[in-house]
């Protein structure tokens, strides 16, 4: 798998990324969503119960997982001794417990299913949705469909307690982490009229609405600029845990839940800074105390289940997997692998990151910073540009990272400006300067890291995908410290980029969209290798490779990779063995090359 001279093998890493996601808690069992490698990367429903030995509910030859709003959440749910589940081909199923699932609706036209939850009477309640309209449907074990919300505008996470169905809406014109009103609608009568808005509005982000035990509703809104939870008591708001930090993610996906209710009246939930992720409980006195502080990432899944706390988490030494604790232990209880191959131990030991930080025109940027254990002298750097933008940087085990850093790089990660954990200004600083203000924040990191003898100069690079790749193609279009930049998946020109998003993301590309304009081969300044795949829905291959043989006609060291079939994420083991044999050998290329 290693050795001293060669480094992690591309292929060994490539097989490493399991996946886990959309955890829940059911009647004493932990379920969530996993892929990996070994089963071609099908995304099955996984169930665990008390005695931690994890088996797959559904067979290998369904793969899981709805494209509602083009990214999909919530594609399954435990309903009375059955899983309902959206299949790859959009169908909405329907798997008795140790039967074979059974086609309940078929995918009809354009129309996508997601968001599942929990209904009364066998029922799931799903978000169905199309270019036009959004509608929250009941939908029976029969295949009875009632539509019991319709709206020109997109809806979410619909909720019943009592009659009661709460549910999000936010424009088409707008992302649900910029503006998002939470709606109530009373359905006794089978026929709702429009929902009542209880929070939310044009300045105001509102999401993950659940309904407690003690009958109230909750959810998470910025109103304060942080995301923070807040509880609904006769038409009155309060706060649960008021502070100046996220303690929710910026709503890519359906099915988020970050936070969870314990059986003693305390609320357990998830706090961000833009790398770590504490786990915390407020008791019904307002008391507080930490959960788990062995983990430093966690995802926006809390699972709470008969006096146990589960999640999707991590360290700096493991990467994700599922862990748990009891939620009566001691404070600062550390929490547990949920199943032996959670707590396997590394091939190697990798040395713990470092935050640092690195002056900008208007403050200071802050990176996770990752060196090669015992480097005194500089290294070569490696910046990561990270997707979304609206994404953060997790303190956790990351093998790709890994790799690079088992080769001699340091690795700094940057929490550029527009990244997610930070607050609503902080996120909404990038738009209009999508190009810029992410580009000099990366720079400045790098030229910090040369200054501070930790980077070798003239062996500086910066990598990034999807919109990180467009981060990396700016950088290297301008006059900077990189020797070179990879962009893989990457937006190359954002203004025809907008036109071809699905409808859910355009509002961001326009909203981001700044001077910085299109990539164009004439403007980049030092070698790149762009990376794509042929079957991405997200970002064009045909852009990304028109690039490529514009840069290659120039002349230089520029170079490409094409994957056959892969997607935007790059899946496939092979895509992902590929795809980091061509970034480790294009960097080896130009630290080989004669310096001037």
């Amino acid at each position: 798998m290693r050795s001293q001279d060669t480094g992690l093998s591309p292929a060994w890493v490539a097989r490493k990324v399991v996946a886990y996601d959309e955890l829940q808690a059911v009647a004493g069992s932990l379920w969530w969503l996993q892929s990996d490698p070994d089963h071609g990367g099908v995304r099955r429903v996984m169930c665990s119960e008390r005695s931690g030995i994890a088996f797959a509910v559904t067979p290998s030859d369904f793969s899981v997982g709805s494209e509602l709003h083009a990214y999909g959440g919530g594609s399954f749910a435990v309903v009375e001794d059955a899983v309902w589940f959206v299949g790859d081909d959009g169908s909405l199923f329907r798997q008795p417990l140790g039967c074979t699932p059974d086609r309940i609706v078929p995918v009809c036209g354009s129309e996508q299913y997601g968001d599942l939850a929990p209904g009364p009477d066998g029922r799931v309640f799903a978000v169905r949705g199309d270019s036009a309209a959004d509608e929250i449907v009941a939908v029976s074990p029969a295949g009875s469909v009632q539509a019991l919300v319709r709206s020109s505008e997109f809806l979410s996470c619909p909720r019943l307690a009592e009659g009661t169905l709460a549910y999000l809406e936010w424009k088409r014109d707008q992302m649900p982490w910029d503006s998002c009103r939470l709606l109530l609608a009373d359905i006794r009568s089978g026929l709702p009229g429009p929902g009542r808005v209880v929070a939310g509005g044009r300045s105001e982000s509102v999401g993950q609405p659940s309904w407690g035990p003690d009958g109230l509703l909750y959810f998470m809104s910025d109103r304060t600029g942080w995301w923070n939870l807040y509880r609904l008591r006769d038409d009155t708001v309060t706060t649960i845990l008021p502070t100046d930090a996220d303690c929710a993610p910026a709503p890519w996906e359906a099915g988020y839940q970050s936070y969870g209710f314990a059986a003693d009246g305390a609320l357990v939930l998830t706090v961000l800074d833009g790398f770590s992720t504490k786990l915390m409980a407020v008791d019904p006195a307002g008391i507080r105390r930490r959960l788990g502080p062995n983990l430093t990432s966690v995802k926006p899944y809390i699972a709470v289940d008969d006096g146990r706390l589960a999640v999707i988490g991590s360290t700096p030494s493991s990467a994700p997997g599922l862990w748990s604790l009891d939620l009566t232990a001691q404070a600062d209880a550390l929490a547990v692998p949920v199943s032996p191959e959670s707590a396997s131990a590394p091939p190697w030991t990798p040395t713990p990151p470092s935050i640092d930080t690195a002056q900008v025109t208007d403050g200071h940027v802050r990176f996770l910073l990752h060196r090669p254990a015992g480097a005194a002298a500089p290294v070569p750097l490696l910046v990561r540009a990270h997707p979304g933008p609206t994404d953060d940087v997790p303190l956790r085990l990351d093998w790709t990272t890994q790799f690079f850093v088992s080769h001699g790089f340091a690795v700094a990660e940057v929490l550029y400006r527009g990244s997610t954990g930070r607050g609503r200004a902080f996120r909404q600083v990038l738009h209009g300067h999508w190009g810029e203000y992410d580009v000099e924040d990366c720079a400045a990191v790098a030229e910090h890291l040369r200054s501070t003898d930790v980077a070798l100069p003239g062996a500086m690079f910066i990598t990034g995908a999807s919109a990180g790749g467009y981060t990396a193609l700016q950088a290297a279009s301008r006059p900077g410290p990189f020797a070179g930049a990879t962009a893989t998946s990457a937006i190359i020109d954002p203004a025809r980029w907008e036109l071809s998003v699905p409808d859910f993301q355009r509002p961001h590309a326009a909203v981001l969209r700044g001077t910085a304009c299109a990539v164009t081969p004439e403007r980049i300044r030092c070698p790149v290798l762009v990376i794509h795949s042929t079957a991405d829905t997200i970002t064009s291959a045909k852009e990304a490779m028109q690039l490529a043989q514009d840069l290659a006609a120039l002349g230089g060291d520029h170079d490409s990779l094409l994957l056959d079939d892969g997607d935007h994420y790059l899946s496939a083991p092979a895509a992902r063995e590929q795809a980091l044999r061509a970034e480790l050998d294009f960097y080896r290329r130009l630290m080989s090359r004669p310096r001037a």
